[in-house]
């Protein structure tokens, strides 16, 4: 390597090497998640391992710093951790659980 390569756990590689291990695109300069020792884009990683939010069903990733909340088995984007009866945000709040649903106190 004489010039613009990458370093990914200590070793080196050519940029044109350095790919992602779901869809082989290159990660150079890119974004990307480590998972059992090999590079992922964001979209594979997401696809491949992220948990996805019990209410609109897309990945949490977590990336850049976003807010999820965990309760037992089940995870929510902050944005979607909302009342199941009048949608207000329960984020920082009390709630219930009715079955699959979580409730606003008021609803609840």
């Amino acid at each position: 390597i004489t010039s613009g390569g990458v370093t990914y756990h200590d070793r080196p590689w050519h940029k044109e090497c350095f790919v992602c291990a779901g869809c082989k695109t290159q990660l150079s300069g890119q974004r990307f998640v480590s998972k059992d020792e090999y590079p992922y884009c964001v979209d594979c990683y997401s696809k491949l391992y992220a948990k996805k939010c019990a209410a609109c069903k897309k990945p949490i990733t977590a990336l850049g710093g976003a807010k999820f909340i965990s309760f037992e088995e089940r995870q929510w984007h902050g944005e979607c951790f909302n009342c199941a009866k009048c949608s207000v945000s329960l984020v920082g709040q009390g709630f219930l659980t009715r079955q699959d649903d979580v409730l606003c106190h008021e609803c609840g």
